[in-house]
């Protein structure tokens, strides 16, 4: 069974993310071409960075700067990511964390 993707693009054009990954275009690039070494980012260190997240999109939604939709987007993918569900990514890659999943 093939898995879903959908189509995401950066300066170097279109490529097939699977859909039900919060990445962008750069990141899926680096997993196709950074297959370098077997290090990867710290865990404590990405869910530090979630944790981050969850508390500035908290924040920002109680000030009022943050949309309430696309804050509790936020807030769900930080707690997936202080989780340990998502990617953790090599040192050696380019890639970068994707937005927040767009709100339903």
């Amino acid at each position: 069974m093939a898995h879903e993707t959908r189509m995401e693009s950066d300066s170097m054009g279109e490529i097939a993310v699977p859909a039900d990954r919060y990445w962008g275009a750069q990141t899926q690039r680096s997993l196709k071409n950074f297959k370098i070494g077997g290090e990867t980012m710290p865990p404590q260190l990405i869910k530090a960075f979630g944790v981050l997240k969850l508390a500035a999109a908290r924040s920002n939604m109680a000030l009022g700067e943050l949309d309430e939709k696309l804050g509790a987007a936020i807030c769900q993918a930080a707690e997936e990511v202080v989780e340990g569900r998502h990617l953790i990514t090599s040192p050696w890659s380019s890639g970068r964390p994707a937005p927040a999943p767009r709100p339903p």
